[in-house]
């Protein structure tokens, strides 16, 4: 897949998983030194995305910031994105970040309306824990609803966890801690009625998902048990299995066999959908998964070619922006 050359009837692929920066902002570096925020690594900038992208056989990028920002910075972040889409708009779409750490509900619900009513973005930024609060929790209700309502689909980027001094043994996040609080985020969220009550939502999950695919068998057999608390008295293994089956996961990081097997044991091919994670995973990282990727025995020809553009199902704005040819 790395090279455009070698593959001429896959069609050019749409990334979700792919982040940026503001050019000279000092958000970058204050996040990197208290290591909230593993990348971008050095400068950004459309240009660059662009030549990264025609080497990689990529048409779009979907732009996302994946920390949680202040109401005032995730707006001046979504503006940014929209200038970027409103200036090449065949080549990148935006993931609009929704800062659901303000304490007012209203302030993220009148981001969401404004991202959506006038910036109009393509989809929506959520990462796995705000402060500790993870997608579960009551207070994110109203915007699950809000969501809902506008049949929205959301990206959801690991962060670090709550106790992550006490938890990463020293390492930083990406390594390990990133894909547990995928899964933490998604367990809390079954657990919490939240994909089933907002079914209109649709949820892709970064990095294959996690280990959240290897966990899911374990999941199934242990989620009715009496010791597993479950007040609301709605979690059986029919519901898991299939709200599991429901969520999409992306390919950045995540091209090797033992990365998708368990995936496609979860869930279906058409739910896999194209992610590079550029530039934050660095060259040799995005060329190893999407070689890995070109070369799998899990996916036949036409669901490989299908990963591609699999996102346009789910993200329905993207595709008059498609060139056809």
């Amino acid at each position: 897949m790395p090279d455009s050359a070698a593959v001429p009837d896959r069609p050019r692929a749409v990334d979700v998983h792919a982040h940026f920066f503001i050019p000279g902002d000092p958000l970058l570096a204050q996040a990197a030194q208290q290591g909230r925020y593993a990348g971008p690594k050095g400068t950004w900038n459309p240009e660059l995305a662009m030549a990264f992208m025609d080497a990689h056989h990529i048409q779009m990028q979907l732009l996302s910031f994946p920390m949680q920002l202040p109401a005032d910075t995730a707006r001046r972040f979504n503006d940014f994105a929209a200038s970027v889409v409103a200036r090449y708009p065949d080549r990148f779409g935006m993931l609009a970040n929704i800062p659901l750490d303000d304490p007012d509900a209203n302030v993220a619900l009148q981001e969401v309306d404004r991202a959506s009513d006038e910036l109009h973005t393509d989809g929506f930024l959520l990462v796995t824990n705000y402060g500790g609060r993870y997608l579960g929790h009551p207070s994110f209700e109203p915007v699950f609803t809000a969501l809902n309502r506008r049949r929205a689909t959301a990206f959801i980027h690991p962060v670090n966890p709550a106790g992550f001094d006490l938890l990463s043994c020293g390492r930083p996040g990406p390594l390990i801690e990133y894909p547990m609080d995928t899964a933490r985020t998604v367990v809390d969220a079954l657990w919490a009625g939240v994909p089933s009550r907002h079914p209109e939502v649709n949820l892709v999950l970064a990095h294959a998902g996690g280990v959240l695919p290897v966990l899911a068998p374990r999941i199934l057999d242990l989620a009715p048990m009496d010791w597993v608390p479950d007040p609301a008295e709605a979690i059986t293994y029919d519901e898991v299995r299939e709200q599991l089956s429901r969520l999409y996961c992306d390919t950045a990081i995540a091209g090797t066999d033992s990365a998708l097997k368990p995936v496609l044991e979860m869930t279906s091919p058409d739910h896999i959908v194209f992610g590079t994670d550029y530039p934050a995973a660095g060259p040799t990282v995005i060329d190893s998964a999407l070689a890995a990727l070109s070369k799998t025995q899990l996916l036949t020809d036409k669901e490989l070619s299908a990963v591609a553009t699999n996102a346009l199902h789910i993200f329905p704005s993207l595709r008059n922006r498609i060139p056809t040819s």
